[in-house]
């Protein structure tokens, strides 16, 4: 977006909720994998070698420059770099939306930016706070320059957002879709200096969350994003040219990798049950096996 097309913005997009619903569907399959609270290691932390790729891509991201793609294995190996990490972020997230608690506030989401620029050495008048000063985003590699929203109209805009996505609209969608909106707009309106993306997906991990599902589950939308950088970051761009914004594509791009993750929970989960099934039906013959114990 250019600044002038600030001055018509508003929450409009067209979504065809219809042909999602294989998506939906599959998510609906796999809907105990996404509320278990035993998960592979691997969802923890993002994969170092994708991290590296993703940290290098983003440290261009702001200067229109050309990065690496993320699933690059040569590229992400020439400099590898330490795993952004969002601990604090998640375990707050956690805490405060659990099922039944308050909608997300203007409040949560600069405490959310501010634990994240904390956790990145960030910490300064710009934690945690709406920026006041412009901001350009993006490179040729994947569409070219997105201006956020004026800094003046950041108020404005962001109590208009909280609203948005606590509205009747969006509550009556699916939980999963109404995350990737909120995911979405945020990005859109990039009210911070810097971690809007981080922050976004953040925003999506706890609408999640208040709906019930497990949060190292939702950080699973993070490592999908981290591993398809290219990929998302061209879909934004594409999806930023016209208002309303078409956002199927993206809704559909992040259902598809939470869908992608909830499969390899649900093999994890059944990989661990056949485990402890075969280990239960072999103690007997086991027992039999030594026999009783020996007089001497």
């Amino acid at each position: 977006m250019e600044f002038e097309d600030w001055a018509a913005f508003d929450f409009s997009y067209s979504l065809d909720l219809r042909s999602l619903v294989p998506h939906i569907l599959a998510i609906e399959e796999y809907k105990a994998a996404a509320f278990n609270p035993v998960l592979p290691p691997h969802w923890l932390e993002v994969p170092e070698a994708v991290a590296a790729a993703a940290v290098d891509a983003a440290k261009t991201w702001g200067r229109g420059q050309d990065a690496p793609a993320a699933d690059d294995p040569a590229a992400a190996d020439e400099k590898r770099i330490p795993v952004r990490k969002t601990a604090k972020a998640r375990t707050w997230i956690r805490e405060r939306f659990v099922p039944g608690t308050a909608a997300l506030s203007l409040t949560d989401i600069l405490a959310l930016h501010g634990m994240v620029a904390e956790e990145h050495g960030a910490s300064g008048p710009t934690a945690g706070a709406l920026r006041t000063t412009p901001c350009e985003v993006g490179r040729e590699l994947v569409g070219g320059i997105h201006r956020g929203a004026p800094a003046q109209r950041l108020p404005e805009l962001m109590a208009q957002y909280v609203a948005f996505v606590d509205g009747a609209e969006l509550r009556s969608l699916p939980p999963v879709v109404q995350a990737l909106l909120a995911h979405f707009f945020l990005d859109t309106i990039h009210p911070f200096v810097d971690g809007n993306g981080r922050t976004a997906r953040l925003v999506a991990a706890a609408i999640l969350s208040r709906h019930g599902y497990n949060l190292h589950g939702t950080y699973a939308l993070m490592r999908y994003f981290y591993r398809h950088e290219i990929a998302y970051h061209t879909m934004l761009h594409r999806i930023w040219q016209h208002c309303p914004f078409a956002v199927t594509p993206f809704v559909a791009f992040g259902i598809a990798g939470f869908v992608l993750e909830l499969k390899s929970v649900d093999a994890f989960i059944k990989m661990k049950r056949n485990r402890l099934r075969d280990a239960a039906l072999a103690a007997p013959a086991w027992r039999r096996r030594i026999g009783a114990p020996r007089l001497n």
